[in-house]
């Protein structure tokens, strides 16, 4: 190619276009609905739903957006077959999972609402803290601490999905949950779910609004 038609090219050349902030969000709202759907279809909590859509988009090497509609658009049977390998692939490893790591994720699970310290959860699980920390991070690849966060955060998502609008605050979820801060909160709830808490809580309050108008319109 000479000169002149690599002038051409690099003139007519326009780089691909990055996503628009539309797109981004209907990509994270397909993913927190799929994640619904496993946690329904399977029995799993939010944590768990939202690792097999991780691991199984990473065996089918395609993104985790586009494996979410897939899942939407199928029934159980019909799903992406990389979401049973990566459901298979957590089974075996949570059999192979030491039985104080177990007690510890129980108590974790149970006593989300208290205020738990390291401490409390070693003594649950009978070990002592430094092992405790090696097990969670050896199979969640996390430690006690975040772990429980992550328990909290899931709660206080679902919270907000439910919550009666007329006695429930964002505030007062995230109180319930071990959030002190609401600033620290609503940071830690939108590197999750990429949305600020109280954007659920208003999608809450639309979608209620809308169903009650569509009842009278009838």
């Amino acid at each position: 190619m000479d000169t002149q038609a690599n002038e051409w090219a690099e003139e007519t050349h326009t780089p691909a276009a990055g996503p628009t902030e539309e797109q981004v969000w209907a990509s994270r709202a397909a993913i927190e609905r799929a994640t619904g759907v496993l946690m329904e279809r399977y029995g799993l909590d939010a944590e768990q739903a939202k690792e097999t859509l991780v691991q199984a988009s990473r065996r089918a090497t395609v993104p985790m957006a586009r494996l979410a509609e897939d899942v939407l658009a199928s029934d159980r049977e019909g799903e992406p077959s990389s979401i049973r390998q990566a459901l298979e692939t957590a089974s075996t490893e949570s059999a192979s999972m030491p039985s104080a790591l177990r007690k510890a994720v129980a108590f974790i699970e149970a006593e989300a609402t208290r205020p738990i310290r390291l401490a409390d959860i070693a003594t649950a699980a009978g070990i002592g803290g430094r092992a405790l920390q090696y097990d969670f991070v050896r199979h969640y690849h996390t430690t006690p601490m975040r772990y429980l966060r992550s328990v909290r955060l899931a709660r206080a998502h679902r919270d907000l999905q439910t919550a009666d609008s007329n006695r429930e605050t964002v505030a007062s979820i995230a109180a319930r949950w071990g959030f002190s801060s609401p600033g620290r909160f609503a940071a830690q709830y939108r590197s999750v779910y990429g949305r600020a808490p109280r954007v659920t809580r208003s999608d809450r309050l639309w979608s209620d609004r809308t169903t009650a108008d569509t009842v009278e319109n009838e």
